[in-house]
C-alpha cells in the first residue's frame, strides 16, 4: 500500500505544480521536470542497483530500466570516484518518474530476510524525498 501512497503524492505533487498562467495559450510552455533528492546510505544505494538487476521487468518497462539503472550507476562511479564509504550518506537527483519507477520496480522484487532493513531504508529515502519536495502548507 506504501507504493500506491508514494504514487498518489507524486501525481497530486505534478498536478498541483502545473502552471496556471498557460492554460490559455494554444502550445503549452514546458515545463521543467519535478527533481526529487532521495538520500540513501552509499550501500543501500549499490543494494538498490544490484536489487533492480535481479527483477523482471516487462518489454514495455525496458526504456524507464535502462534510464534509472543508468542513474542509479552513474551515481555509484561518482561516489565510488569520490572514496565515499559504505556509510556515506549519497543524494541522487532523480526525476519523480524515475523515483516513481525505481518504487514500482523495488515492490515487485522478491527479497532475502538479510535484505529487509536496506529495502525499509531505501524506501524510507522515497517517501521522504517526495515529502520534502512538496510545496509547504498542503
Amino acid at each position: 500500500m506504501k507504493i500506491f501512497a508514494i504514487i498518489a503524492i507524486i501525481g497530486a505533487f505534478v498536478l498541483s505544480s502545473a502552471d496556471s498562467s498557460a492554460q490559455g495559450s494554444l502550445a503549452p510552455a514546458a515545463q521543467a521536470p519535478v527533481i526529487l533528492k532521495p538520500k540513501f546510505k552509499f550501500s543501500n544505494l549499490k543494494g538498490a542497483a544490484n536489487f533492480m538487476g535481479g527483477i523482471e521487468i516487462r518489454g514495455n518497462e525496458v526504456d524507464a530500466y535502462l534510464d534509472l539503472r543508468k542513474v542509479l550507476t552513474d551515481a555509484i562511479e561518482d561516489a565510488t570516484k569520490a572514496k565515499k564509504t559504505d556509510e556515506d550518506v549519497i543524494t541522487v537527483e532523480l526525476r519523480a518518474d524515475q523515483l516513481q519507477n525505481l518504487a514500482v520496480l523495488m515492490q515487485r522484487g522478491t527479497l532475502k530476510g538479510a535484505e529487509a532493513d536496506a529495502f525499509k531504508d531505501i524506501m524510507t529515502a522515497l517517501n521522504e524525498a517526495v515529502k520534502a519536495a512538496q510545496p509547504s502548507g498542503k
